[in-house]
């Protein structure tokens, strides 16, 4: 097999909410990533959506939210993802990376200060993290190395 395509990542990843507006507070306002301008239409999309970056490479558009206000996003509680439970065709989780510890103390900090509940740190191999839920139900991961 031919492994000579240069992929560099994802450039975004697009996924639906059915409120724009919450969800923006969230990833702006608590997890403090860069909003983008919110647009109607464009494309082949007629609805509200804004992309949200989560890093600082501008190659990388982010997650791509469009509003429906119809959605019905799948759940999974916290404590039903520790205990291995998943959701068939269905979008588990996203991680986000950060540098280190400390950045992460600090984003458990602020996720509490917003009533966001986050479970305990967990290792996988050289990585910690924890996961937490977005508005939608999304779940999301927060990595960084360990030491």
């Amino acid at each position: 097999m031919d492994r000579s395509i240069p992929w560099k990542g994802f450039h975004h990843i697009a996924l639906v909410t059915p409120d724009l507006d919450a969800t923006i507070r969230f990833y702006g306002e608590v997890l403090g990533m860069r909003v983008g301008e919110v647009r109607v239409g464009g494309g082949v999309l007629p609805q509200r959506h804004c992309f949200i970056r989560p890093g600082e490479d501008a190659a990388t558009w982010g997650l791509h939210f469009c509003e429906d206000p119809s959605a019905q996003i799948p759940r999974v509680t916290l404590e039903e993802l520790q205990h291995g439970r998943f959701i068939p065709g269905a979008l588990q989780h996203i991680a986000f990376s950060l540098p280190d510890a400390e950045a992460a103390g600090a984003l458990r900090a602020r996720l509490e200060q917003h009533g966001v509940q986050a479970t305990p740190t967990g290792s996988i191999g050289p990585i910690q993290n924890m996961l937490f839920t977005d508005p939608n139900g999304i779940i999301l991961e927060a990595t960084w190395p360990r030491l």
